[in-house]
């Protein structure tokens, strides 16, 4: 079995496509599945010079994905990229490709000028938590969400 980490390309959208389906059953309501709505994120994440999208492939089939954005802060002069939306199937997570994907994520963002990395979590798919802490990452703000 073969692991690699590496860019997504437009010949992964449909599968690209199905991890985003698959994330939509464990997430909470308002990350619910939309089909063109994603389409057209991906495409968009894939054409877009400050996004780009890491996966998870083995052999041949896509088990995790990460899509950054990398932007200035809207404060300072000081460069983010940060996690618009991360994933890994069931059976990959606690494997070192997980690891493997947030530290390919690191290196591009580095590679490219950024200062900082922010990543999240939902708390009803995975607490991260640990795991962040673990590679160096400490809380920075807390978001709530309301339905209006």
């Amino acid at each position: 079995m073969t692991t690699t980490i590496r860019k997504a390309t437009e010949d992964d959208l449909l599968s690209l496509m199905l991890l985003a389906k698959e994330f939509s059953k464990e997430a909470p309501e308002t990350h619910k599945w939309d089909k063109d709505k994603t389409y057209q994120f991906l495409k968009s994440a894939l054409a877009n010079d400050n996004t780009e999208i890491f996966v998870i492939d083995r052999d041949g089939e896509l088990v995790g994905s990460l899509v950054a954005l990398v932007t200035q802060m809207y404060m300072s002069n000081k460069v983010v990229a940060a996690e618009l939306a991360w994933f890994v199937s069931k059976d990959e997570r606690g494997t070192p490709s997980s690891v493997k994907l947030i530290k390919t994520f690191e290196s591009w963002a580095k590679s490219i000028g950024a200062n900082y990395v922010v990543m999240a979590d939902l708390p009803e798919v995975a607490d991260l938590g640990s795991l962040y802490s673990r590679l160096g990452y400490g809380p920075s703000e807390t978001s709530y969400i309301k339905e209006v």
